[in-house]
């Protein structure tokens, strides 16, 4: 049990004036006249003796009343609610220290970091050393630092002074679960787990594994929240919505901007291509909420190109910016793959009716197909084939880990269980079920389509079928599965166009073929339209990668990559550095802790270029609040307890802490009706006794 108020425990002897009073006053004597001594005897046994009995009732009664006055402004609550921030000597103390980025945010000219250590170190003075410290960074949750045995303050000083920010995200969860590993291995009976952090909510959530922690667990948890109250607009995410990125044509980028601050602001975002400033628009951010913008700009050289948005810097620069890559093609490689010539012919003059037009097409037959370097295509077309040689599914296999591209036509030749032998069963596409020939004279039209995927994006103007379709004579139905994705239908909702995601690579699925007894597909503009968009898009060339952010891994395979000699990357903050061709491919490369673009460069020639941007949790507005401090407590009483040490505003333990003063002042209530009422007798009892 403690007190908010303490101080007016010293009101604690005023207990003893109801007993003085009532010492007082029974020596007071009242004349009472009787003839007998028999009505003595009875007033003894019925009067005199109730009027004792209640008499010490109620001195009882005006002791508890004072008592519970004085407690109820001391304030009491209890510490069971609390477990406190002492550790005895020989303790395990685990430290928890959250590094991320969102920790480099400035308040006062300090970082959030260098305000949670300053409180750590103030927590510090209730610890009975020599203790027994692990340490875990949030950013490396799954390593536990043995710091060993720590014999004062400056020792927690030195670990500290150590840890440094980082812009990796970080994770408190994480880090609890292998805390909970560690106990097990241990055998740990009751440690301490101090947690530094300004506790945005991605990083820290309830859970059933954190659940588990605290039922299983004798640990007592000390959060140490640092204010984030800092004044800052991020950056939290961008998207390059579907699209095919090609010369001359516009890219559409959209950004999402997150508002720490308690209010609104309007912020600027540029958007830069390399270093050439495109636009600039102002947007309001609602306070704690996040908004967008979208900006819309044309390329006007293929090739590999750098963007980025932009916001005005703040208290926490790093998240101020966000990187995104173009790769317009200058040429694209394709090779088509058919049982006869006839097969891929239309193929071929499809892809090449615009003599403008960046793709570059070879044929080949499936008994030469063995022998080609797989190495030179962007993009395979498999025409009326449902059979390969095996070494030919293996070259096949190793084209699609390159992350390349696979277009597939059925054919007339083509049995459909060979088909599903070596297309669905080896790779993954859909199944062919069935095949309907139409009676003379009719024909299917295509249906709907899908136009929010990049393929149909713009090519119908807002509408989303053909208005002069095809004519379409042998129908094959195909079945789909959870891998698969119908991007259009003929008009009775049969597949038409069919996306699979494969193991490795993409494929598209086109269930026709583009010979006369099938349609007349082959014969019409829409052909050479589509069969160009679904090039571009299945090269995989200008299709951004936008999913790597600091501290991840950049997986290079030479081979896949088609390198041999000189291999190096340069990294954004102006470092060249030799990767080492041999045995190990891929090459794993981890070196990625400042955000912007990685260039990988061959004998002199840039061929990939990888962008890695801060977490997006690290820019997220969304911080545990004081009713979530309290929901916690409320949820873990006894094992887990919240400190703000070193913040112009201390927590009231009251807020987090099952206070009994309500509970007195119904007692106080209750006991001043029973004293009343008891007094309210024992006058009548006298006025009884004065009066015969």
């Amino acid at each position: 049990m403690s007190f908010i108020n303490s101080f007016f425990l010293y009101l604690l002897p005023l207990v003893a004036v109801p007993i003085v009073i009532h010492l007082i006053g029974r020596q007071r004597y009242y004349k009472q006249e009787f003839s007998t001594l028999r009505f003595l005897k009875q007033l003894e046994i019925d009067l005199i003796r109730k009027l004792k009995i209640r008499q010490i009732l109620l001195l009882m009664l005006r002791i508890l009343l004072i008592l519970l006055l004085i407690l109820v402004f001391a304030r009491p609550y209890r510490t069971a609610q609390s477990p406190g921030i002492y550790v005895g000597k020989g303790e395990t103390l685990y430290l928890i220290v959250d590094n991320s980025l969102s920790m480099q945010a400035q308040t006062k000219g300090k970082t959030l970091l260098d305000i949670a250590k300053s409180s750590v170190l103030s927590a510090a003075e209730q610890i009975d050393y020599p203790v027994y410290i692990k340490l875990i960074e949030s950013t490396h949750p799954q390593k536990i630092k043995d710091i060993g045995l720590i014999t004062g303050p400056i020792g927690i000083n030195e670990i500290l002074t150590n840890v440094d920010v980082s812009n990796r995200s970080g994770s408190i969860n994480r880090a609890i679960y292998t805390i909970q590993t560690d106990l097990k291995a241990q055998r740990e009976l009751n440690p301490a787990i101090w947690v530094l952090s300004d506790f945005q909510k991605p990083d820290f959530q309830k859970n059933s594994r954190v659940d588990e922690f605290f039922k299983v667990s004798g640990s007592r948890v000390i959060l140490f929240p640092v204010s984030s109250n800092s004044e800052n607009v991020a950056i939290s995410s961008l998207s390059v919505p579907g699209q095919l990125l090609r010369q001359n044509q516009a890219v559409q980028v959209r950004g999402f901007l997150s508002n720490w601050n308690s209010e609104a602001v309007e912020a600027p975002v540029s958007l830069f291509l390399g270093d050439q400033k495109l636009g600039q628009a102002l947007l309001t951010v609602p306070p704690f909420e996040e908004a967008h913008v979208r900006f819309e700009f044309i390329p006007s050289s293929p090739g590999f190109h750098q963007a980025r948005l932009k916001i005005t810097d703040d208290d926490l620069i790093m998240d101020n910016q966000r990187y995104f890559p173009l790769n317009i093609p200058d040429k694209i490689r394709a090779l088509i793959v058919s049982r006869n010539p006839a097969d891929s012919r239309y193929i071929k003059r499809a892809l090449g009716a615009d003599k403008a037009s960046v793709i570059n097409v070879r044929m080949t037959s499936i008994g030469l197909f063995p022998t080609e370097d797989l190495a030179l295509y962007d993009l395979l077309v498999f025409s009326n084939v449902d059979e390969l040689p095996v070494n030919a599914q293996t070259k096949l296999s190793f084209f699609l880990e390159m992350n390349r591209g696979l277009l597939l036509f059925p054919g007339k030749d083509c049995e459909p269980e060979k088909f599903n032998s070596l297309w669905a069963g080896t790779y993954g596409f859909p199944k062919w079920r069935t095949t309907r020939t139409a009676e003379p004279g009719q024909y299917l039209k295509s249906g709907n389509i899908d136009a929010t995927h990049p393929v149909f994006s713009r090519l119908l103007r807002d509408k989303d079928s053909f208005e002069y379709s095809p004519e379409f004579y042998t129908i094959p139905g195909f079945s789909i599965g959870k891998n698969h994705t119908v991007l259009a239908t003929y008009e009775d909702n049969t597949p038409f166009i069919m996306e699979a995601t494969l193991d490795a690579g993409r494929g598209i699925l086109i269930a026709s073929a583009p010979v006369a007894g099938w349609s007349n597909l082959h014969l019409t503009g829409f052909f050479p339209a589509i069969m160009n968009r679904l090039v571009f898009y299945l090269s995989q060339q200008g299709m951004p990668e936008l999913d790597l952010v600091c501290g991840d891994t950049l997986i290079i395979s030479p081979s896949k990559l088609n390198i041999r000699t000189d291999l190096s990357i340069h990294t954004p903050d102006n470092r060249r550095i030799k990767l080492a061709l041999g045995i190990d491919d891929p090459i794993l490369f981890d070196d990625t802790n400042f955000p912007g673009f990685y260039e990988l460069f061959s004998e002199g020639r840039k061929i990939k270029q990888y962008v890695v941007n801060v977490p997006e949790s690290e820019a997220s507005a969304s911080f545990l609040s004081m009713p979530d401090f309290e929901e916690l407590l409320g949820d873990y009483p006894g094992k887990m307890d919240v400190f703000f040490i070193g913040e112009d505003k201390d927590l009231n333990r009251l807020e987090h802490s099952r206070e009994f003063s309500d509970w007195l002042i119904v007692m106080v209530l209750i006991v001043a009706l029973l004293e009343s009422y008891i007094g309210r007798i024992n006058r009548k009892f006298r006025e009884k006794l004065q009066n015969g």
